[in-house]
């Protein structure tokens, strides 16, 4: 069961002062990533409402808009810190933590999943929203008092990130937390070297902290840091190899840098803790057919091509499709 009711909700949060008190610019991509969603494109709506939060990182419902429309494109572990940062803004706003429960839970984390949906509980009181509380309660029960942990598989191979307090932040008990916040207001507001080592600093400060390594990583990738997001990624799946989410940024950093075999290896990898995405089929097709094994590449972009069935990919299903032709038919 999934809360998300986004459109309606959105369309509250935007209106009146609030929308008054944004740019042209901000609107329109905010109605644009709206009208995604109502045509249920969420990855394409999440774009756009990543482009409203880069612009007015205060615009609180853009926030809330990419972290509703990250968890419906199947992106928890991307909607957990909008979830955070909308809550951080609007703490007595009960909906960021139903989803934010949701999300936790969905990456392992269970604890802390737990706490976000009884701080739901505790402050959602709209009658016409007690089917959710009820929902919620039953997670809560089922989770009951699981630690935080990765599960065996998909999604939950991932690490957990930083555990959300009631008011939705980081724990306290994580020194990286408000190092980690703050190199994310240093990326968001333009100031990139700064980021780049407050994000270090978190890491220093919390070798565990996963969340933070993706997000340098993610981070050097951008501006073409390469060779150091292939540190970064390393070193988090030496720290944690169940961390799907590193595995496959280092696939793709080995690719971007030509280093073929190690990409191959990061993705299989990736494949045996996410075996239910397509994603890394079509990147292990690419390095598998420079590294001239075409049969073995002719067999990644058919598996892509037979999984894939979102409609916002059509572009790569049909790039595979083109690529298979010049490989010729399997014997």
């Amino acid at each position: 069961m999934r809360k998300l009711g986004a459109v309606a909700v959105l369309t509250v949060l935007v209106s009146g002062a609030a929308a008054a008190q944004t740019l042209p610019a901000t609107q329109a991509d905010f109605s644009r990533g709206q009208a995604l969603v109502i045509a249920k494109k969420p990855a394409e709506a999440a774009e756009r409402f990543e482009a409203v939060t880069k612009a007015e990182p205060d615009f609180a419902p853009g926030w809330y808009a990419l972290a509703a429309a990250r968890r419906r494109a199947g992106q928890c572990d991307l909607a957990i810190g909008a979830y955070r940062r909308y809550a951080q803004m609007l703490p007595d706003e009960p909906e960021p933590y139903y989803g934010l429960g949701l999300c936790l839970k969905d990456e392992g984390q269970n604890a802390s999943a737990a706490q976000a949906l009884r701080r739901y509980v505790e402050i959602e009181k709209r009658p016409s929203s007690q089917k959710w509380v009820e929902h919620a309660k039953s997670v809560i029960d089922e989770i009951g008092n699981s630690p935080d942990a990765p599960r065996a598989a998909g999604l939950e191979g991932k690490p957990p990130s930083p555990a959300a307090t009631p008011d939705g932040g980081a724990a306290a008990e994580s020194p990286a937390a408000p190092i980690y916040a703050k190199a994310q207001e240093l990326r968001d507001t333009g100031h990139i070297d700064e980021s780049v080592a407050k994000f270090k600093e978190a890491v220093a400060a919390d070798p565990r902290n996963m969340v933070a390594r993706a997000a340098l990583g993610e981070l050097l990738l951008k501006i073409r840091r390469d060779s150091d997001a292939i540190d970064v990624f390393r070193a988090a799946v030496h720290v944690n190899a169940e961390y799907s989410l590193a595995w496959y940024e280092l696939a793709f950093a080995f690719r971007v840098r030509g280093r073929l075999p190690e990409a191959v290896d990061a993705y299989e990898h990736y494949i045996k803790l996410k075996p239910a995405d397509p994603d890394p089929y079509y990147g292990l097709a690419r390095a598998l057919q420079k590294l001239g094994k075409k049969d073995a590449a002719r067999k990644a972009y058919e598996t892509y091509v037979a999984m894939e069935k979102r409609p916002t990919e059509q572009k790569w299903i049909d790039a595979a499709t083109a690529e298979l032709r010049t490989l010729g038919t399997a014997p």
